[in-house]
């Protein structure tokens, strides 16, 4: 499925200002590249989120520049903030990053469940 130019140029701006300004979560070394292009350097290799959706820091890029698609749910999350994303507390980005790691942890114990079948 091709994902590029599912969104409208007059409406990636705020959605990709929306993603631009997650809360930071996870850094890693080493740029990102254009997935599409090979271009170096595009985002910092981090991982966003506004305590419910995480994305890595590339995404506005793609948005942006290729009208990427986004889940519905997200967009419409995105809208319901008016595309403002929120500013999460220290305990709010604890709480987040505890979900995260819980739910990993239930898809490894999934997967070896069902890699023992």
């Amino acid at each position: 499925m091709e994902a590029r130019g599912k969104i409208p140029e007059a409406e990636r701006s705020p959605i990709g200002r929306y993603l631009a300004t997650g809360t930071v979560f996870a850094v890693s070394s080493g740029p990102l590249s254009d997935w599409f292009t090979g271009e170096k350097n595009i985002a910092p290799h981090h991982a966003l989120t506004d305590g419910v959706w995480h994305w890595r820091a590339d995404l506005p890029y793609y948005v942006l520049r290729y009208g990427v698609a986004l889940p519905d749910a997200f967009m419409q999350r995105m809208q319901d903030l008016d595309w403002k994303c929120p500013v999460l507390s220290r305990q709010e980005l604890t709480a987040f990053i505890e979900q995260l790691s819980f739910e990993s942890d239930v898809r490894q114990k999934l997967r070896k469940k069902q890699l023992k079948k």
